[in-house]
């Protein structure tokens, strides 16, 4: 009897009880966290297993060239009773040439994200190093037609004054920011190999765009009080 053989080709995909594709998850370290439909009962391992932990620098990941801080944040509210209220991943250096997430089409070099203290994702953040008005503009009109007209407000942190642009969906907030980066507290040095010096190098302004992923159940715990590192930004 003949038999035919065909070949079996496995894809990142697995099939969900409703029939709709739904994508496997894998380590941030090897592919672009995909952002606009996360699924936030992803497990917290899937993103961050334990190969990405740095071999060098104990409590942090290392995400290609990103070096993420893991800070466990208590409620502060009595000295020496605190209570653990959230596990937060910072990143404290990355590089603009790597693509640790996207949205759509948008491209991102950062990641942060913050999760219960029993590892539920309760928000992630990703951050484009450079951008411009022009990009900001289309991405934001992309979301606009995808989701519906954008809330608008005004938020402040430091000398910085922004635009924070927000969608509610169902089950989750999508918060979109620019900010203008002087490069004030940016040291910049050119080397001249041939005459063996070192100079000052030329600061660059630009716009770094911050995005923002929370899971609704949790808006209380984020709004008001996730507010280190880049998540400054948020409000």
């Amino acid at each position: 009897m003949k038999k035919n053989l065909l070949p079996l080709i496995i894809l990142p995909f697995m099939i969900s009880c409703n029939g709709q594709e739904k994508r496997i998850v894998t380590s941030i370290a090897e592919e672009p966290l995909q952002l606009e439909n996360f699924d936030f009962n992803t497990k917290l391992s899937a993103l961050l297993p334990e190969k990405t932990k740095s071999k060098v620098y104990s409590g942090y990941y290392e995400l290609k060239s990103e070096l993420l801080k893991v800070d466990t944040i208590s409620d502060g509210e009595f000295i020496g009773s605190e209570k653990p209220v959230r596990i937060e991943y910072r990143q404290q250096s990355f590089s603009s040439q790597d693509i640790l997430a996207k949205f759509g089409n948008e491209e991102f070099n950062a990641v942060n994200l913050a999760t219960t203290i029993d590892g539920k994702i309760m928000v992630l953040n990703a951050l484009i190093d450079k951008t411009d008005l022009k990009q900001t503009k289309d991405f934001i009109e992309t979301i606009d037609k995808k989701y519906g007209k954008s809330a608008k407000t005004k938020g402040e942190f430091s000398d910085k004054n922004y635009d924070i642009f927000t969608w509610q969906l169902k089950d989750r907030i999508i918060r979109y920011t620019t900010v203008l980066d002087k490069e004030e507290n940016t040291l910049k040095i050119e080397i001249d190999e041939e005459n063996k010096k070192i100079m000052n190098g030329d600061k660059n302004p630009h716009y770094k765009g911050y995005i923002f992923i929370i899971k609704k159940e949790y808006k209380s715990q984020i709004f008001g009080k996730v507010s280190s590192g880049d998540f400054v930004f948020l409000e």
